[in-house]
């Protein structure tokens, strides 16, 4: 697929990495219709002729209706989608309140459900598509500071592995990407004010010795939507500067 010719769909596209892979795309003025629950979030979207902001909950079937609803109105139909939107919640299993557990499960693993199911029968239509789930590292290892957010970002991995074993013979492609530290995101933004030296343990931890940016995310995010990427699909492309690659990651947070 042309990039020019390329309708995409953004979730959490109000700040951070949905932020940063609307622009790259929007760059190359390819439609984009951008996802988030406030419009206050989306102030950015008028500077993108191409990009159409849409308010929508990705945790109910009707946001996710509504999104690819849009695509098809205003650009006949949906090409690629980037399942991005996600919550971070710190806490122990016995601590963490039930209501924080049942939205990091509604947002983290429902809104990526949800959303495949929204976007494969538009995607089937035009013949084949392509689809990037937001995961985490935290999705590959454990960390005591946040397990229902790592069962919830381990959990999309196996189900972007299972559909694009469903649908590959149709064209469709689907893959996950896994971030590292990433500065500027929900997650992070404030922990360099907050807690200096948690933020830089977290560089620290990188074998590049660095946080990663939201742009660095978009372009592995651009090439899993593009040609260039035409014959992978089921897979995680880990996006950390090497967190991961030694035994043991740094904890996040005590």
């Amino acid at each position: 697929m042309d990039a020019q010719a390329t309708v995409t769909v953004v979730t959490g596209a109000a700040s951070g990495m949905g932020r940063a892979i609307s622009e790259r795309l929007a760059a190359k003025s390819a439609p984009v219709v951008a996802v988030d629950r406030s419009d206050e979030l989306l102030t950015w979207t008028p500077a993108h002729p191409s990009v159409v902001p849409l308010i929508a909950d990705i945790a109910t079937e009707e946001g996710n209706a509504a999104m690819v609803a849009t695509a098809t109105e205003l650009f006949g139909g949906v090409d690629a989608a980037v399942l991005n939107a996600g919550i971070s919640v710190f806490g122990s299993l016995e601590a963490m309140p039930l209501d924080d557990i049942d939205r990091l499960w509604s947002i983290n693993l429902r809104g990526v459900i949800l959303g495949l199911r929204a976007v494969l029968p538009a995607m089937r239509l035009r013949g084949g598509g392509a689809v990037v789930a937001t995961s985490s590292i935290g999705g590959l290892y454990s960390d005591p500071s946040m397990p229902v957010y790592c069962a919830t970002k381990a959990a999309v991995i196996s189900v972007v592995k299972s559909v694009a074993l469903q649908v590959g013979h149709e064209g469709i492609r689907v893959n996950a990407v896994c971030p590292g530290p990433i500065r500027d995101t929900g997650m992070s933004r404030g922990l360099d004010v907050d807690s200096p030296s948690t933020f830089a343990k977290l560089a620290d931890g990188a074998a590049l010795r660095r946080w990663g940016t939201a742009d660095e995310i978009a372009a592995t995010m651009e090439f899993l939507l593009s040609p260039d990427a035409s014959y992978i699909t089921g897979t995680t492309i880990v996006v950390d500067g090497g967190t991961i690659a030694g035994a043991v990651p740094p904890r996040r947070r005590s």
